[in-house]
């Protein structure tokens, strides 16, 4: 027989069937995890229940909103669809490009999740940090030298005071420090 169209296929009529004891609500595990409610049916002592006003699912799990009543084999879930393949993309196999432009965010990062060996040179400039975002905190010891700086982009109203100290600087022919106190200004590579 010719077909247009994608080739039909023969699924198999499953029905998972329970026990209801009078107080579980919960029930599962299912033969396979419905693609949602539209692809079962579910009854309780031959009685239709309504998806998302009777009952809801959560992957193989069915949760009834009222204890079904005891009976056995009195809950009966059909299936009408061939149920859901979760995909799991490979280790590496996602990139950049197949990310929406803003789905990745802080707060969808853990701690210590991206280092600097994660990261292009150049692809993070100043006007993508929101401001106050880096403290001296978040920095570890010696990340942040002198040759990292581009010249200009650290002036007197950028430092606040009581910040920098004698004991933030070592003693080397490339670090000059001008008054003290800081009022003046702090010179690199001089």
């Amino acid at each position: 027989m010719s077909y247009i169209g994608n080739q039909v296929t023969s699924v198999p009529h499953i029905v998972d069937l329970f026990n209801g004891d009078g107080s579980s609500t919960i029930f599962g595990v299912l033969t396979r995890a419905p693609a949602g409610t539209a692809a079962v049916v579910v009854f309780v002592n031959g009685s239709y229940k309504i998806p998302g006003i009777d009952y809801t699912l959560s992957g193989d799990i069915i949760t009834f909103t009222t204890a079904p009543s005891v009976g056995t084999n009195n809950i009966a879930v059909h299936h009408i669809g061939n149920g859901t393949t979760t995909q799991v993309p490979s280790d590496g196999s996602v990139t950049g490009n197949k990310l929406a432009a803003t789905s990745v965010s802080g707060n969808n990062l853990t701690q210590n999740s991206i280092r600097g060996n994660n990261i292009v040179a150049g692809t993070i400039t100043g006007n993508l940090i929101a401001a106050e975002t880096i403290t001296g905190d978040d920095l570890a010891p010696n990340s942040v030298r002198g040759n990292n700086i581009v010249a200009g982009t650290i002036t007197g109203n950028l430092i606040a005071d009581g910040t920098i100290s004698d004991s933030n600087f070592s003693a080397s022919a490339n670090t000059k420090i001008l008054s003290s106190g800081f009022v003046g200004s702090i010179i690199f590579g001089a």
